[in-house]
């Protein structure tokens, strides 16, 4: 844990890292399925920890109140 201002709050509280799946830029069918699926098996082929991190939401969240807030950075998260 560690401590940030929780603008909920109003002052420095713990709080903790949860990680997210992004949701899927594809639709449910079955041919929108199987490009997700080659896009994320191609991608994980080139760079394993870059593919992971492509699909993923960073967040933090407040230990007092419960407050979630995005909060991704650099170029893995996007």
């Amino acid at each position: 844990m560690f401590k940030l201002y929780c603008k909920k709050c109003g002052e420095e509280t713990d709080h903790k890292e949860l990680m997210k799946q992004k949701p899927s830029k594809y639709g449910t069918s079955k041919t929108e399925q199987f490009k997700a699926f080659m896009e994320g098996f191609f991608g994980g082929t080139a760079s394993a920890v870059g593919a992971s991190l492509d699909l993923l939401d960073r967040y933090v969240v407040c230990q007092q109140c419960g407050s979630k807030t995005l909060d991704n950075k650099g170029d893995e998260f996007q």
